[in-house]
């Protein structure tokens, strides 16, 4: 009797102090909880930075975020990788619902490895982890009844890096080997002469003042606060927005280009978007030309003339 007596008075008390002390009520998060959901929630649901590429190829901005890839049953997603890179682990949420298949294609060493997604469903979504030698994938996995994206690539900050910097040497090497800086060259102050039909749309610290040109040359005039960030550079884009190289210097704080044009992009960074001037109209705005005139009459006096 007295063990049947004990035995509940036992699991009693560890009710009692045991499991309310060990047990927590999950449907609340505490506060870092909540904090620390909200960091990583903001990257995942952070706007997409993609690119057209061929053949329907959709390209993703590598970890600027979480990447939603949009699949179908019975229609293959192929997602392709940086060629060189070899796949060490892939991961899925729902194992059951989705086939995941490895693939390479290409000649060593620029091999380029493949995921190849089909979900056996519509209307699931689950996430994919990509382990490779370089880097991680994380990927959301949504699945519709027949649209879907066939091609999925990825391009890197640091290639886009490489690139700009690349352009800018290439422009500095061919300014330098053709002398185009001419010490002796001025900025022109015949306003009669002077087009300023040219729009400028974007918000980055080196949007200029001002656009115009004398019939041969662009002058396009930066802010003062210039000075405190690192030059643009400057590409001309044709009818079908290719980027061009064109010849350029900075007087002062204008940036002089030896051509006419109708469409040109200024850029600084990766995230940059830019700052994007076209040609417009040719006529003249009186306030443009006054501010203009000012402009010069204050350089006149620094330079002492």
């Amino acid at each position: 009797m007295k063990k049947l007596i004990l035995i509940p008075a036992i699991l009693g008390a560890t009710m009692a102090f045991g499991f309310n002390e060990i047990e927590r009520d999950f449907a609340n998060l505490t506060d870092k909880e909540k904090k620390d959901l909200a960091i990583a929630q903001k990257w995942i649901d952070e706007k997409t930075t993609t690119i057209p590429g061929k053949n329907g190829e959709v390209i993703y901005l590598f970890g600027k975020s979480m990447p939603s890839i949009v699949t179908a049953p019975l229609r293959l997603t192929n997602i392709a990788l940086e060629p060189g890179e070899e796949i060490k682990d892939v991961q899925i949420g729902d194992s059951i619902r989705w086939i995941i298949s490895l693939s390479i294609s290409g000649e060593e060493p620029n091999t380029t490895s493949h995921i190849i997604v089909k979900p056996t469903e519509k209307n699931l979504q689950t996430t994919l982890n990509i382990m490779t030698n370089k880097r991680v994938y994380k990927l959301n996995l949504i699945s519709e009844d027949k649209k879907f994206m066939p091609s999925i690539a990825f391009i890197y900050p640091g290639e886009i890096t490489a690139s700009l910097e690349a352009y800018k040497q290439k422009l500095k090497k061919k300014s330098q080997s053709k002398n185009f800086q001419k010490p002796d060259e001025s900025i022109p102050s015949n306003i009669d002469s002077l087009d300023f039909g040219y729009s400028i749309e974007g918000k980055s610290d080196f949007k200029p003042l001002r656009v115009y040109n004398d019939g041969v040359k662009t002058y396009i005039q930066m802010p003062k606060n210039m000075k405190f960030y690192e030059a643009p550079a400057l590409m001309i884009l044709d009818k079908n927005d290719n980027k061009e190289i064109v010849n350029y210097r900075l007087k002062i704080d204008t940036f002089i280009v030896d051509r006419l044009f109708n469409k040109a992009l200024l850029i600084s960074g990766v995230d940059d978007k830019g700052i994007l001037i076209k040609k417009m109209s040719s006529k003249i705005n009186q306030e443009i030309v006054n501010n203009v005139l000012y402009d010069l009459s204050l350089k006149n006096e620094e330079k002492g003339e």
